[in-house]
């Protein structure tokens, strides 16, 4: 079987069957570079490209287009971070396993968040088209479905602490690709700051005009002081108390729901 073919069956797998196919993968002994090459690498490329497809090359309804070269640094951009947040939440995930019962892996942590990042992955294909890219949400809630079903594969934690654990690695993993997106993004500027403000913004290499008309801009060009406002990016504290108190609770919840069932 090709690579190809096993990155596809594999992709099918987890997708169709998970429970079978995460005990498959508790088997494995890949290491974390074996799961980028080829399988992470390959899926990620869906989202990025499609985004440069949805804004530069359709536009949102013809009035904001990228320009060639900055549609670019966006699919680069968007390519590195996909990469970079899903090996950060495996290590989050690594981490905190120990904490619910589990076992501290970085390896396990990385096969369980690249192999359940999989329909987050293929949905990404959604954002060719802007008005569809909501869609993307489906991918994303049946991947953290994914992860909730791996913890007490991979992880070792027991099955009744598994939903308090992902939502605390949930919590964390949102934080840790919004820090993540931040960084990016002040190398590489998104059409987002335009959408927010209704402004041009030059050194973006995008315009947003009236319906019926697209006009490019080239990278470049010097913005105004109020289209700078609009790029500020909001802070985002941590509450660990918060998140501590929330896990008490959902374990709790766990806990009388084992007593129902017995």
């Amino acid at each position: 079987m090709t690579i190809a073919m096993k990155t596809i069956e594999r992709a099918r797998a987890i997708i169709v069957n998970p429970n079978l196919t995460w005990a498959t993968i508790e088997q494995e002994n890949s290491a974390w570079q074996d799961l980028y090459m080829p399988y992470m690498a390959t899926l990620a490329f869906i989202p990025a490209l499609a985004s440069v497809v949805g804004w530069s090359v359709l536009g949102i309804g013809s009035s904001v287009q990228l320009s060639p070269l900055t549609g670019l640094g966006l699919m680069l951009s968007q390519y590195v971070m996909t990469l970079v947040m899903v090996a950060v939440w495996g290590w989050i995930i690594g981490m905190l396993a120990p904490a619910f019962g589990g076992q501290a892996s970085f390896q396990r942590g990385i096969q369980l968040t690249v192999y359940a990042s999989t329909p987050a992955m293929l949905v990404g294909v959604f954002s060719a088209v802007p008005a569809l890219s909501l869609l993307a949400l489906l991918g994303a809630v049946y991947a953290l479905y994914l992860v909730y079903l791996g913890l007490p594969v991979l992880m070792k934690c027991p099955s009744q602490r598994a939903l308090p654990f992902l939502a605390v690695a949930a919590v964390a993993g949102f934080l840790g690709s919004l820090v993540i997106s931040i960084a990016t993004s002040l190398a590489v500027p998104t059409p987002l700051p335009v959408l927010q403000g209704n402004k041009a913004v030059g050194d973006a290499g995008f315009t947003m005009q009236p319906s019926g008309t697209t006009t490019t801009v080239p990278a470049g060009s010097d913005p105004s002081n109020s289209n700078r406002d609009a790029t500020a990016k909001p802070k985002a504290p941590v509450y660990a108390e918060t998140l501590q108190d929330m896990a008490k609770r959902l374990e709790a919840l766990a806990a009388e729901q084992e007593k129902t069932k017995k």
